[in-house]
């Protein structure tokens, strides 16, 4: 495997041109394609899915394009089984924060917090806040030697969706918000949280309207504490980490505020925090009425009266989520995931009209991105990101996830482990954060690993992929599997030379495999 490297990847590791890592090439002129083939046909499950499986291009040929994107983009309409029964391992680390501690609690053997009853009952407000914050202490002290294991059941987890599942975008756009809306898991309590962030707020809202998204990730307890709002009092002092970041990052994008508008945003969300344990519903949402600014504010030249409540943070959300600039930042951002790192005009464009027309209907953003014409001359332009390469490989090859959290250390020494990303900025889009000589030796012995085999939590059965024996029919097949046929004359004069130094049939099937998955043309997309 490491003679391709001077060949076919550059002595210095680089996964592309022998003298240079993977060029990311301009467009060229071109419309919605006349014909729909392959090609067409790969580009857009390499987009709006995390690439084909076996069959899968030759499904979407003969379906069209309208007719998948249609399905896509409308609600589930039908149970899947084999989804529900692959994810069945992970069930406990999908459950809701409450039920989650609970079980966290009890396997340490300890009286059960749970059961002790309210310690804040009866005491003043500065004592609640005092016995709150030293039961938070003893419940982080309690469920921090499980939490490892969770977060790689969730990653686990997470991965059999976007390997299984038939809802693509759907999980596409759930790998978007989670770096669009970043919280950081291991974070104090927001190990408890990230699971339930994922599942009953990114997933369920994530083709939905924009305004409903915002505020579910502003409510909840994952995102209060990871930003610090939750910290945030009247009485205490602002915290200004998620009224900055709701500005810049989530909403209206860099230079569409004003610095005096963070405070404002800060002061309106003040009380916005999280139910402690012993109370009748703990981790969930709760406004603090002791802890909000009851005073007047000015957000955007827009004023607050005095005397609000928790109904004007709400008020400030939708505004944000309904405000042009934050339709041109979104809009900016779905181009740079769906067609160019630097996204075209045509494409944001089109976006922003298409949040403005309906409201923030996700839906019809990502329809008008898909019909613009710059998403069509936009194929192999992108690098692939850590974890769409390591998905789209696994779908590439059939791959069986076999129920443990052990394919989660993949993504680790990939790079991109998943919701441990610190920076409120999320992991990055752009291929210049990927490009480097160390990322591409990674991703060769990911290539490496699956294509031989050896993936650990992995099952893949190469000699059912390529049945092939001689070099000829296994060059040719992976070139149409991997590939869909557009394997360059450098990548396939590369991989015949390797395949000419075996002869044991299924060493020369997996080598097949792990140079396609390594190939500078599978690793962009």
């Amino acid at each position: 495997m490491l003679a391709v490297g001077s060949a076919m990847f550059g002595a210095s590791g680089s996964c592309g041109p022998v003298s240079s890592a993977p060029s990311v090439a301009s467009p060229v002129a071109a419309a919605v394609p006349a014909v729909w083939d392959a090609g067409a046909a790969r580009h857009v499950l390499d987009r709006f899915a995390f690439g084909p499986r076996p069959g899968d291009v030759d499904a979407l040929v003969e379906l069209g394009f309208e007719r998948w994107l249609a399905a896509q983009l409308a609600a589930p309409s039908r149970p899947d089984p084999a989804l529900d029964a692959a994810l069945e391992p992970y069930a406990s680390a999908l459950q809701p924060p409450a039920a989650l501690v609970d079980d966290w609690v009890d396997m340490t053997g300890e009286p059960d917090m749970m059961a002790m009853g309210d310690m804040t009952m009866g005491h003043s407000a500065e004592a609640a806040d005092m016995d709150g914050a030293m039961r938070g202490r003893e419940l982080q002290r309690r469920i921090k030697p499980h939490f490892r294991a969770h977060l790689a059941d969730l990653v686990a987890a997470q991965l059999t969706r976007q390997v299984l599942s038939e809802r693509q975008i759907e999980e596409v756009m759930i790998d978007f918000w989670s770096n669009h809306f970043n919280i950081f898991a291991p974070k104090g309590m927001v190990r408890s949280f990230a699971g339930d962030y994922v599942e009953r707020v990114l997933r369920p809202l994530a083709l939905g309207r924009f305004e409903d998204l915002l505020l579910a990730t502003a409510r909840h307890p994952a995102m209060l504490i990871y930003l610090d709002n939750a910290a945030s009092t009247f009485k205490r002092g602002l915290n200004e980490n998620y009224a900055r970041e709701l500005l810049e990052l989530h909403t209206l994008g860099v230079g569409a505020y004003h610095e005096n508008d963070v405070p404002g945003v800060a002061r309106i969300l003040t009380g916005w925090g999280v139910s402690r344990p012993g109370q009748p519903r703990p981790y969930e949402f709760a406004f603090r009425w002791r802890q909000h600014d009851f005073g007047a504010k000015t957000v955007l030249d827009e004023t607050y009266p005095a005397g609000e409540a928790e109904a004007e943070g709400v008020l400030l959300l939708k505004r944000l989520a309904t405000h042009p600039a934050t339709a041109r930042h979104i809009g900016s951002k779905l181009c740079m995931r769906f067609v160019a790192d630097d996204p075209p005009p045509s494409c944001v464009e089109a976006a922003e009209a298409a949040f403005m027309s309906s409201g923030g209907e996700l839906r019809q953003v990502i329809a008008a991105i898909a019909h613009d014409p710059s998403f069509w001359q936009a194929r192999r332009t992108k690098l692939k990101r850590p974890l769409e390469l390591a998905v789209s490989a696994l779908r590439a090859t059939a791959a069986e996830l076999d129920g443990t959290s052990r394919v989660a250390q993949a993504l680790r020494a990939l790079g991109e482990p998943m919701l441990e990303e610190s920076v409120p900025t999320g992991y990055p889009e752009d291929a210049q954060a990927w490009a480097s000589s160390g990322g591409f030796l990674a991703r060769m012995s990911f290539a490496t690993g699956l294509g031989f085999e050896r993936l650990k939590g992995v099952s893949v059965d190469v000699d059912a992929l390529l049945p092939e024996t001689d070099a000829d029919g296994l060059l040719a097949h992976g070139n149409r599997l991997f590939l869909s046929g557009a394997g360059s004359a450098q990548t396939l004069s590369a991989i015949a030379s390797e395949l000419a130094r075996l002869e044991e049939p299924h060493d020369r099937r997996c080598l097949t495999a792990a140079l396609f998955l390594g190939s500078p043309e599978f690793q962009t997309q």
